[in-house]
């Protein structure tokens, strides 16, 4: 079994060392691993864009481009219920299928 070395010995080592160890793990890695790695370290290379139509880019395309870090999260539109909200629609269909719901009179 091998230790984990400290990020100090790793340093110290030299690059084909650290290329070499790299190298050994990767062989060792299932082919959908692989590629979720690769996937994912060059899609973490790419900038993230952000579109901003009030600026213009020297007048020529009428927009700018910057790249930020996030973008902000989006709520999702789905809407959630509580325990107690969804608890009370059971017992709402439940006396539905039974026919006992009281009926409101106007």
């Amino acid at each position: 079994m091998m230790k984990l070395k400290t990020l100090k010995q790793y340093r110290k080592m030299s690059k084909p060392r650290l290329i070499q160890i790299l190298v050994k793990k990767l062989k060792k890695m299932s082919k959908l691993r692989l590629a979720n790695f690769v996937y994912y370290t060059l899609k973490s290379e790419l900038p993230t864009i952000r579109v901003s139509k009030t600026h213009r880019d020297n007048g020529i395309t009428g927009i700018e481009y910057k790249t930020i870090k996030a973008l902000p999260i989006k709520r999702k539109t789905k809407r959630k219920f509580s325990a107690k909200q969804l608890a009370a629609q059971r017992l709402f269909a439940k006396r539905a299928r039974a026919g006992t719901l009281k009926r409101r009179r106007r």
